[in-house]
């Protein structure tokens, strides 16, 4: 989806022969989200560059303080989340990139006193760029397309807050359980239901890419 958006623009160089370095933006996108699935903070902070931002469900700020965060997370015990990357499309522009991928976000916390399993879809939008002959991650964000939940045991009563219904579609039941462990998310995230919110984020994208 990001990248799709700007490959029709005539100022888009051709990709022929810039296959190593999309090769490269891959493996460092591949690896940050790899390291935080498996609370490898030191090789997580080290993808990111100096200025990165990033904006996904619980989180809204540096990629520094987005890894401190997560680590902090992890150290109060924390439910551990995991995600499921599909194939990454990468598109290079001098020492610029733009990535993008579907991705499935796997979280287990406790609603209502019921252990449940959320599973929030979207996809991940990354921007990246070349520092001293390395690809770095300079931004990450997600959209967000529609979540499901379900009660870890199976045929467990799951009774479901009123608020949930307050919530937008695109992200209701992760923004309920993610709200009840400490970590309210932003109301104003671009998902399926705020295409607006998907325009804004690929101008933004594109505008950093030409620049």
């Amino acid at each position: 989806m990001c990248t799709t958006a700007v490959l029709l623009d005539p100022r888009l160089p051709d990709q022929t022969g810039l296959e190593a370095e999309a090769g490269a933006v891959r493996t460092v996108l591949l690896a940050e989200r790899t390291a935080k699935d498996l609370g490898q903070w030191e090789l997580m902070a080290s993808a990111f560059a100096p200025d990165a931002r990033v904006s996904v469900s619980w989180f809204q700020g540096s990629g520094a303080d987005f890894v401190e965060s997560a680590r902090a997370r992890s150290a109060r015990g924390g439910s551990p989340s995991f995600h499921e990357i599909g194939a990454i499309s990468v598109v290079v522009r001098e020492n610029r990139a733009l990535a993008d991928t579907g991705c499935a976000v796997h979280i287990r916390g406790t609603l209502e006193d019921v252990p449940v399993d959320v599973v929030s879809r979207g996809r991940l939008c990354w921007r990246a760029e070349r520092l001293a002959d390395r690809w770095l991650i300079a931004g990450m964000d997600m959209i967000y397309f529609r979540d499901n939940i379900s009660a870890v045991e199976p045929g467990a009563p799951l009774a479901l807050p009123g608020s949930v219904h307050d919530q937008r579609p695109s992200y209701r039941h992760l923004a309920v359980l993610l709200r009840d462990m400490g970590h309210p998310v932003a109301p104003d995230l671009p998902g399926a239901d705020r295409p607006d919110l998907i325009e804004a984020l690929f101008s933004e994208q594109r505008h950093w890419f030409f620049s």
